[in-house]
């Protein structure tokens, strides 16, 4: 087989594990299944080549099966047992506790925090730093409701900026643009959006009556 092509078997593996396992993953996991040394741009390539999408929504989803269960204490190869990371060695790019970064999907800035990851079930993981902060000073953010910043500001972490909401109060926000209003009118746009919602509940409640 041409070093190019790639067989129906391995073919159906990439399109069953690309949904659950990014690029780098993939590549590791197709190369150990098959005893092959395969770049990342070579698989790349050919899951452009045969349109393989992975349609992730971004988290492990239930159900799904991991491409190395049951291999557990697989033989490693002779040529990676150097670099083979071991059990309780932090990895050398690990960023302490209190690392900051910003989210390039919502643009929020992101702190790393020493709680539990749920998806990973690593011990640290990474959190919105104003929820942090907002949690720190309240406790836990109630259900259905959310944390804003009042001016619309993303890095001003004063704790008087900081606001709890409801879902419907930020639903109703979005709505009237309220992140894209002057400084001056964000005040009198919350308080309007507020007396929406509860014309908004008060007609519904009455319709609901009726």
């Amino acid at each position: 087989m041409s070093a190019n092509k790639y067989s129906k078997e391995q073919l159906d593996f990439l399109k069953q594990e690309y949904p659950v396992l990014p690029l780098k993953s993939l590549t590791e996991a197709f190369n150990k299944k098959f005893n092959l040394s395969k770049s990342e741009s070579q698989i790349r390539g050919c899951l452009r080549n045969h349109k393989i999408r992975s349609g992730r929504t971004g988290r492990f989803e239930s159900g799904s099966t991991p491409w190395n269960e049951g291999l557990k204490g697989l033989p490693v190869h002779e040529n990676s047992k150097a670099t083979q990371f071991k059990k309780g060695q932090a990895p050398k790019n690990a960023k302490p506790v209190g690392h900051e970064r910003i989210c390039k999907k919502d643009d929020y800035v992101l702190i790393k925090v020493n709680e539990p990851n749920p998806y990973t079930g690593a011990a640290t993981r990474y959190k919105h730093k104003h929820i942090v902060l907002w949690e720190r000073e309240n406790g836990s953010v109630p259900k259905d409701h959310v944390v804003i910043f009042a001016d619309g500001n993303k890095r001003n972490f004063a704790i008087d900026n900081l606001k709890l909401v409801h879902r419907k109060l930020l639903l109703q926000l979005n709505r009237n643009n309220y992140s894209q209003q002057s400084e001056e009118v964000k005040p009198a746009m919350l308080n309007l959006s507020k007396l929406q919602v509860k014309l908004f509940e008060k007609s519904k409640g009455e319709c609901d009556a009726n």
